[in-house]
């Protein structure tokens, strides 16, 4: 009887080893979550799209699809017509493309959900940094190396401190806010 009473206690030393392990690693797991928490990717967008492989690997330049830039507040998004430039010919079944293609043929915009955000407050026009020639990355981050956008925290203060590294005009009223 000893004999089958060690044996079940030995039986029992083990199994509480490995819950205690478990417990130990779920407790690691956890701190590490909170401790690296994961970049925020941004929005899901209704249809994928890598910037990674188009302005990346492909490298095509941001105006091509970005047509306001020069002229509006805002960069603007393409047409869905554009994306059919390329993709009528370039794996036009690929799932995100034929979504792409009921968008096309229901003749409205994808719903796209904006990633960069500017206070009301703020004038922005992407013109002048073009003629001062800042590249996008400088303000959008390595737009190239990213499958999707991460939502950039515009602060004042990056605005500040380009605008005095490169001797740009500071005066608020004149040309930032209104």
């Amino acid at each position: 009887m000893a004999e089958g009473t060690k044996a079940t206690r030995k039986e029992a030393m083990w199994w509480a080893g490995w819950f205690w392990a478990a417990v130990l690693l779920l407790v690691t797991l956890l701190y590490l979550y909170y401790l690296f928490p994961k970049q925020d990717l941004g929005p899901v967008q209704p249809v994928y799209f890598s910037h990674r492989i188009h302005a990346g690997v492909k490298q095509i330049n941001c105006r091509f699809c970005h047509p306001f830039v020069e002229r509006g507040e805002h960069a603007g998004l393409p047409e869905v017509e554009k994306c059919f430039f390329c993709h009528k010919y370039i794996i036009p079944m690929h799932p995100e493309i034929v979504k792409e293609q009921e968008y096309l043929d229901q003749k409205v915009p994808v719903p796209w959900v904006r990633i960069y955000f500017v206070p009301d407050f703020v004038k922005f026009r992407h013109y002048p940094h073009m003629i001062a020639q800042i590249d996008c990355l400088t303000c959008h981050g390595d737009v190239p190396s990213m499958d999707r956008l991460r939502k950039v925290d515009f602060q004042m203060i990056f605005c500040i401190t380009c605008h005095q590294e490169k001797k740009a005009q500071l005066d608020c009223y004149l040309g930032c806010h209104h």
